[in-house]
């Protein structure tokens, strides 16, 4: 009897479990109210992934050759402006210095001919003003000249008519013959003056001859320098095209160099130094982390409330013990099924129902980048908006 009383609870002890058991059932069922109220007011998946719109291969556009130069490694982080890598140069460097000399020697062609027309046609300038100077000096002693022979043969025919009435007069006495012989001298003078001035003028037929042949000379000089001025326009099309040569050759000898066009880092390098490159061929490929941003696919049960701007929070496996703040930016109008390799095919009338998963993509606004990498997974919640 003393035993049977002894193992029966006493009520203080009955009390105890009966408040324990209560706070336990208030517990679950506060943590029950919880994880519901939890689960009504946010929409939460496993289908997240890392992403990014600047995921950019970089190659060489325009050369090919073999990697002399390739300083980045997979994951090192780079600058915009940075040398990424560099093609062996000397094929192109020796094309450059080919072209150049070449532009070199058709410059200096070009200015000797210059030059040359320049002289040529300051000698054509002088010549041919010589030229019509002496024509016109030697004109004008021709019509001088011409103009005193016509005046002497008037002044001999007035003498021979005077000699012809004093011949007549001396033959009848009526004049001395001193007289007479005073007309016939002066008579023969005006004739002796008057042949040597026909002389004078023949012997400037030659002068005029000389001087009009050197007009002719400078016509000549005037083919010549037509000619030059050819010669001119064919060495200036030559540079152009050996100048336009020379800008593409430069052009591609500062292509062997590839730097990178952003901010970011390596995050796969699809050749080794050594290796032979062509144009097109991708090198790298670069992220940017600043444009990292999560897509996660939500079933499409879950959408409900999911809009532009939720609040998410983030969890990436790989840093459990990290979260990450975002922002819905778009709900994406098509599911992830949709763009499937192997879509289903629902032709033949069997159709099981599938949940489907809509694409929907957040904007990281807190939290470290650069601990993320593409394709990384993980957890999100998303603040339904009521």
């Amino acid at each position: 009897m003393s035993d049977a009383t002894a193992k029966k609870p006493t009520p203080n002890k009955r009390t105890v479990a009966i408040i324990i058991l209560i706070l336990l059932i208030l517990i679950l069922a506060v943590g029950l109210f919880r994880f519901v109220n939890h689960r009504l007011n946010y929409a939460m998946t496993n289908a997240v992934f890392v992403a990014s719109d600047s995921l950019t291969e970089v190659g060489f556009d325009r050369v090919s050759g073999v990697i002399s130069e390739l300083p980045v490694n997979e994951g090192d982080r780079i600058a915009k402006g940075q040398l990424l890598v560099r093609i062996d140069p000397s094929h192109y460097q020796l094309t450059v210095d080919k072209l150049a000399a070449q532009t070199r020697s058709a410059v200096e062609k070009q200015a000797a001919l210059q030059l040359k027309r320049g002289r040529l046609q300051h000698e054509l300038k002088l010549q041919t003003k010589l030229a019509a100077e002496e024509i016109g000096r030697v004109g004008k002693q021709q019509q001088a000249a011409k103009a005193k022979v016509a005046s002497l043969e008037a002044k001999i025919v007035q003498l021979q008519r005077d000699h012809q009435r004093l011949v007549n007069l001396y033959a009848q006495q009526a004049i001395p013959r001193q007289k007479l012989e005073q007309l016939e001298t002066q008579l023969e003078s005006l004739q002796a003056e008057k042949l040597a001035l026909k002389r004078d003028q023949q012997s400037l037929n030659p002068v005029k001859r000389s001087a009009q042949l050197k007009q002719q000379l400078s016509i000549s000089h005037q083919q010549q320098l037509l000619e030059i001025d050819r010669e001119l326009a064919s060495a200036t099309a030559a540079i152009e095209q050996l100048q336009a040569a020379l800008d593409n050759a430069q052009r591609d000898l500062a292509n062997t160099e590839l730097k990178s066009p952003l901010d970011g880092r390596v995050a796969k390098r699809f050749v080794n130094r050594g290796g032979n490159v062509a144009p097109g061929r991708p090198v790298l490929a670069l992220v940017n982390p600043n444009d990292l941003y999560i897509i996660a696919l939500l079933e499409e049960n879950k959408l409900s409330g999911v809009e532009p701007g939720s609040h998410a929070v983030i969890h990436i496996d790989a840093y459990s013990d990290q979260e990450w703040q975002g922002e819905v930016e778009q709900v994406l109008p098509a599911s992830a099924a949709t763009f499937a390799l192997a879509p289903r095919d629902i032709s033949a009338g069997e159709f099981t129902k599938v949940a489907q998963r809509i694409p929907v993509r957040i904007h990281i606004t807190d939290g470290s980048l650069d601990k993320l990498h593409v394709g990384l997974g993980g957890e999100v919640e998303i603040k339904r908006q009521r």
